[in-house]
This record gives structure tokens, C-alpha cells and sequence, in this order.
């Protein structure tokens, strides 16, 4: 990609992210995103076709961020404690980020689009993973370790018995759900 078209998606995102944490995305014009961003109104439209359509792309990107901090994903109930104590550090790392796109309206797709992203992934390579028991215990453990984040003040540095909490119940939902090999 061009550098100056990395350049101006660079300075959007920028303003988008200062504006988002200020405001909920409705209140949000292009005026002032490009004004913030020093750009016109004509430049933000050669890039997107509207505020949601730049919204989806931060939002894709900081999943991406995301995914990209739970290493070895597809080995989740392998190891499920240590893949939900990782997804919650993922999550605890990128919050700002989370707190600033995925407020207001935007909140609950956010979990969502991350369900969708994990399962989808962790399908694609292993298939045969792909029951409803499964599903249920993903969508539990990805939804419950997103809102747990949430509902942690972002002054709060400290998340140590959320983390336990966690990891703990994971453990426990896999241990009744998944029997030991024999």
C-alpha cells in the first residue's frame, strides 16, 4: 500500500479512536473526523463510505490485535485454563482500545465478532471440533471472560481475582463437560 494512503488511514483511525473516546459513534460527523485528522471531507471518502464502515475496520483490526496475543488457539481444549487466562490478558492488554470502539451501541457486537472470529478459526483447522457442546462452552467462556474485562475500571491495574476467577471456572466447566482421557 502506499505510504501516503497508510498515512491518511493512519491519521482517520487516529482521530476516529480520539473522537470515540469522547463521544458514541452516532455523535460522531465526518467534518470533524477529518478536521481532526487534517484531512477533508473528500479524502475520508475515497477511503470509506461512512463512519460504520470505518468503525468495522478498527473494529477488525483490534480483534486482530486480539487473536494475535492468544497464542496457540486451536489447542483450546487442550489446555483451556491457560487459553482463557490468556484471552483474558488479550483483552485486558488491548481494554483501552476495547473501551474506546466498543462502547455505547457498539458493546455488544464487539463480544460477538470475537466469538465469531475464535470459532471460525478454531473450526477452519479442526473440524471435527465443531459440536454444539462446544459451542456452548466457547461462547460461554469468550462472552463471560469479555464482560468480566469490562466491568473492571480501567484505573484498576490490579486484575489478579478476575483472572483466578476466570481460569478457574474454565477449568471447572471443561473438567465437567470434557471427560479425562482414559
Amino acid at each position: 500500500m502506499d505510504l501516503r494512503i497508510q498515512k491518511t488511514r493512519a491519521a482517520i483511525k487516529s482521530a476516529f479512536f480520539e473522537l470515540r473516546r469522547r463521544k458514541p459513534i452516532e455523535k460522531i460527523t465526518i467534518t470533524e473526523l477529518s478536521k481532526l485528522a487534517g484531512i477533508n471531507k473528500a479524502t475520508f471518502y475515497l477511503h470509506y463510505s461512512d463512519i460504520y464502515s470505518l468503525a468495522d475496520e478498527v473494529e477488525d483490526e483490534v480483534i486482530d490485535d486480539i487473536l494475535s496475543e492468544i497464542q496457540g488457539l486451536n489447542k483450546f481444549f487442550d489446555d483451556p485454563k491457560k487459553h482463557s487466562g490468556d484471552m483474558f490478558h488479550a483483552f485486558m492488554n488491548n481494554r483501552r482500545k476495547l473501551n474506546a470502539v466498543f462502547s455505547g451501541s457498539r458493546y455488544t457486537s464487539f463480544a460477538n465478532k470475537v466469538e465469531d472470529r475464535i470459532k471460525t478459526r478454531l473450526y477452519a483447522e479442526f473440524p471435527k471440533l465443531n459440536n454444539r457442546r462446544n459451542d456452548v462452552v466457547l461462547s460461554f467462556i469468550i462472552q463471560g471472560t469479555f464482560h468480566t474485562v469490562a466491568a473492571i475500571p480501567e484505573k484498576d491495574s490490579d486484575s489478579n481475582e478476575e483472572f483466578e476467577i476466570i481460569t478457574r471456572i474454565t477449568d471447572h466447566i471443561i473438567s465437567e463437560i470434557i471427560p479425562p482421557e482414559e
